[in-house]
């Protein structure tokens, strides 16, 4: 009987300290757990907090005044550019300069060796007909053109009159000589037009007429010839002869 008693309460004293030993560990986990929940949950306080975010803030705002161009980069960079564009202007106008300074030279060497051609070529027209096609004083100039120059001017003569393009030019060229102010200082004897050509005859009276007139009407945007060829003299009175004659 006191086995019976012994085994039972020792079966007893088991399941107490069971039961003892489990409540622990549960009250233990429990602890545990709601240290974990309250470290999670830790606050720090509010000046902290504003201070960091004003200082993320400041950070931010540096980084990107920084990454932003600035009012002394900008003016820089605009004069960089002008200065490239303006050597590339200058490159532009000496490369242009220098193609005209060719172009110019080989004119002046295609025209030289039309000129030696033109010498080996005789025309069949005699001086007594070039000398009939202009009054006197300007015989002489017509009588010294030899070769195709000669043919040149002669069939022009030749020519029927040209009331479309001719007379549209000689007016022009009329009007001109009347209204510029060098007019009282030239006496235009007559202005000839038939296409593609024009003659003028005229008489200088004052020196240097000629050359300005010459000068400002090679401005006018009618007047569209590739080459003209002038010969002058003086006469008795210092006076200029002057025939000109335009090639289109």
């Amino acid at each position: 009987m006191n086995i019976v008693k012994a085994i039972g309460l020792l079966t007893i004293g088991a399941i107490v300290g069971y039961g003892v030993s489990f409540i622990g560990k549960a009250e233990n986990k429990e602890r545990v757990f709601n240290d974990d929940v309250i470290i999670s949950k830790t606050y720090l306080p509010a000046k902290t907090i504003e201070a960091q975010v004003t200082s993320v803030n400041v950070e931010h705002n540096v980084v990107a005044h920084n990454n932003s161009p600035t009012k002394n980069i900008q003016p820089e960079t605009a004069k960089l550019e002008n200065k490239v564009l303006n050597k590339k202007h200058l490159d532009l106008v000496k490369e242009n300069k220098i193609l005209k300074d060719k172009y110019d030279k080989s004119l002046d060497t295609v025209r030289s060796l039309q000129s030696e051609l033109n010498k080996l070529y005789v025309s069949e027209v005699t001086d007594y007909e070039m000398e009939a096609l202009v009054p006197e004083p300007f015989k002489p100039f017509l009588k010294s053109y030899q070769g195709k120059g000669r043919d040149k001017i002669f069939n022009f003569h030749q020519q029927e009159d040209d009331y479309n393009w001719g007379f549209e030019m000689q007016t022009n060229i009329s009007d001109f000589f009347q209204i510029h102010y060098e007019s009282t200082n030239i006496e235009i004897i007559s202005v000839t037009c038939k296409q593609p050509h024009c003659e003028i005859l005229a008489i200088e009276k004052q020196e240097g007429a000629w050359k300005q007139m010459m000068k400002d009407i090679y401005q006018q945007p009618w007047l569209k010839f590739s080459s003209a060829t002038h010969s002058t003299r003086s006469n008795i009175d210092n006076q200029l002869i002057v025939y000109a004659f335009f090639n289109k």
